[in-house]
Order: structure tokens, then sequence, then C-alpha cells
């Protein structure tokens, strides 16, 4: 019997910096956390990511389709989730929507690499870690079951 999927938050500037720099500590995170878990979303981060990937100050790393296929392979990832969670703890108030989100979908881990949100350090059961973090925490204990 296969366990139910692991879910894991990913904040929008990772996702974007994934993207902007496929070599980056950022993307091999991504590239891990994939692997190894469902990326949770929801209509409020979602939305945030295609609004700022959409800037045009990205426009030379991802080309003419880069967004898209970026976007796309970031879908084929996730599992969208209604959020009915409340988290009122940054500093950043618009932060606080990937922690109701961790919590909704069961996630032990948001990866982040804002400032305002990593100061949080964890939140009811939710451990905000860096991408770094996140690669070390794996290479030590990659079943996400565990």
């Amino acid at each position: 019997m296969n366990p139910s999927p692991a879910f894991i938050v990913i904040d929008t500037n990772v996702l974007i910096s994934a993207g902007l720099l496929p070599q980056s500590t950022t993307a091999q995170a991504l590239a891990v956390a994939v692997t190894h878990f469902v990326i949770a979303q929801n209509h409020d981060t979602w939305h945030e990511l295609e609004t700022r990937i959409a800037r045009p100050k990205f426009d030379r790393y991802f080309g003419e389709f880069g967004r898209l296929r970026h976007l796309i392979q970031i879908a084929q990832s996730a599992a969208f989730f209604e959020v009915s969670a409340q988290a009122s703890i940054s500093r950043d108030k618009t932060d606080d929507k990937f922690l109701a989100l961790a919590m909704d979908a069961g996630a032990a881990m948001v990866i982040s690499g804002d400032l305002d949100l990593k100061e949080v350090q964890s939140y009811k059961g939710v451990e905000v870690v860096s991408p770094a973090q996140f690669l070390d925490r794996m290479q030590t204990h990659p079943d996400p079951h565990a």
C-alpha cells in the first residue's frame, strides 16, 4: 500500500528563483522537493506566483516560453487546497498565507528565502527552512514519512 503523499509549501521567491537560476541552491531544493513531496498551493499563493513571475524584470531570464514552462512544471507537481486555517505571526502579513496553507495541507515545512518568514522559524508544527537547510535535512532524512 502506498503511503499518502507528503506535502510541502514552497514560497514564491524560492519558486521563481529556481526558474531564474537553474544551477542554484533554490533550483536544487525544488528538484529534491518534487521528488519527495507534493507542493501545496492555493488560490492566493498561485496568484502571487503568476503575477510576480510575469514582472518585466524577469524577461531576460525566462525567454519567450520559459515562464509558462516553469509554471507548468510547478503545477504538475502541485496539489491545490482550500485554506481555512488562520496564521498571524509574520512581520509581513502577506507571508502568513504560506503558514496557513501548510497547516491545512498537513505540511511540516515551508521552504522560504524570505527574511520575514524565515524569522518565524516554527509555527504550530510547521517549520520554516531555507533552501540550503532543506537540502541538508533531506541528506540526513530523505524519507518524508519518517
